[in-house]
């Protein structure tokens, strides 16, 4: 199996510190991880650990970095045919500041110049395709060749032209922040009605999708024979949650690509993300395979394999890094929230007024801003 990441790169520097530093400050600290990061990377270095054939697709800056990221890459497995080296730039960095004392962490993320992927013709077939919404030319050139293979647009933050990336995706994981700029609408994780409401109206506008909408620290919301239904994170130490997601939405492409349903999938989806916030740093803090099915089977039973199924190799050992829920959890994995979709339409045009006040155009104009035409469009994230 071969899966193409397509999007912005990053390199991360994280910064352990005992608080939060005061202004003014002069502060003093022997801890500090370095690693590639970013969505697309970590998306790419998921897939190639737990055995896929992963190829990147991005632009890294003629610098040490830059070069560092490269090797980073090689040896982790993620095929570099496709990276790009732009010689006007500094590749993008990422600091990131943690708080020892609460685990709190706070990103700064140095200004990305206004370049993009300038070389996309892909010369292999792949199974599939996960993109971060702002390489527009790529990310869609990628999505047409590959029309045949699982797509999956990976809808973190709301930025203008992020919305014609929909046309084009299969499979959507938007966050929460999405979900809520595109419909005007607040999710109210304790009010399953707002949930669906959110989720209906996306698939009314985009009905070719599947769709799952992330909670950030409560779950995941999704359909299976169009009943929707919540699946709760898993409660766990937090150590650092850099890149959780990304694992998630890796994960979700790894899935469905080799075979499984929405449900399985979604489970071993959460379940990889809560592995990786127990350890510091994005693509440091990736799960094996083999961790995850464990845990998976320790719950759901056995893990079905199909004819395409890539089992864990020989060589990885388990790292027993296997969180348990705890009695405070109010939904365990192993349990989900059916709500039903068939919720009365007063209630859901009730909600619509209640929490916005002006129209859905002029809320997602504000947001998103109008979605290209062409490849000509501006990615520059604005909200």
């Amino acid at each position: 199996m071969k899966a193409l990441s397509v999007g912005r790169l990053v390199y991360d520097i994280n910064i352990m510190m005992d608080g939060y530093p005061t202004e003014g400050s002069e502060n003093v600290t022997k801890e500090m991880i370095t690693c590639s990061g970013g969505s697309t990377n970590i998306i790419a270095y998921s897939l190639g650990k737990w055995n896929m054939e992963s190829f990147v697709s991005g632009v890294i800056g003629y610098d040490e970095t830059g070069t560092t990221m490269k090797k980073n890459m090689e040896e982790n497995r993620v095929r570099t045919n496709f990276l790009e080296t732009n010689y006007d730039i500094k590749t993008p960095t990422s600091y990131i500041f943690i708080n020892k004392q609460n685990n709190s962490r706070t990103v700064v993320n140095a200004e990305i110049s206004d370049f993009n992927i300038k070389k996309y013709d892909y010369d292999t077939d792949v199974d599939c395709v996960i993109v971060d919404g702002y390489e527009y030319n790529a990310s869609v050139y990628a999505f047409n060749k590959y029309s045949k293979a699982v797509t999956v647009l990976n809808a973190k933050t709301p930025h203008n032209g992020l919305l014609d990336f929909f046309k084009y995706a299969k499979y959507v994981v938007a966050s929460s922040d999405v979900a809520e700029a595109m419909t005007g609408m607040k999710i109210d994780f304790d009010a399953p009605v707002s949930m669906v409401n959110v989720y209906k109206k996306i698939i009314d506008k985009y009905p070719h999708i599947t769709l799952f909408i992330t909670i950030e620290g409560k779950g995941t919301i999704y359909s299976v024979n169009n009943e929707i239904k919540v699946l709760a994170t898993m409660n766990t130490e937090i150590v650092d949650k850099t890149g959780a997601r990304d694992i998630f939405v890796a994960m979700i492409g790894y899935g469905i690509t080799n075979g499984y349903d929405i449900e399985t999938t979604i489970r071993l989806a959460t379940i990889a993300e809560s592995m990786s916030k127990k350890t510091i740093g994005s693509t440091l803090s990736i799960p094996l395979l083999s961790d995850i099915i464990k845990y998976y089977e320790s719950k759901f039973g056995d893990l079905k394999n199909n004819s395409d199924f890539i089992a864990p190799s020989s060589e990885e050992k388990s790292s027993e890094i296997i969180p348990e829920a705890t009695e405070q959890t109010n939904i365990d994995v192993a349990q989900e929230t059916n709500t039903s979709s068939a919720t009365p339409e007063v209630k859901s045009e009730t909600l619509e007024t209640k929490m916005s006040p002006q129209t859905d155009e002029q809320i997602v104009s504000q947001v998103f801003g109008t979605s290209p035409d062409n490849g000509n469009n501006d990615n520059a994230p604005t909200a």
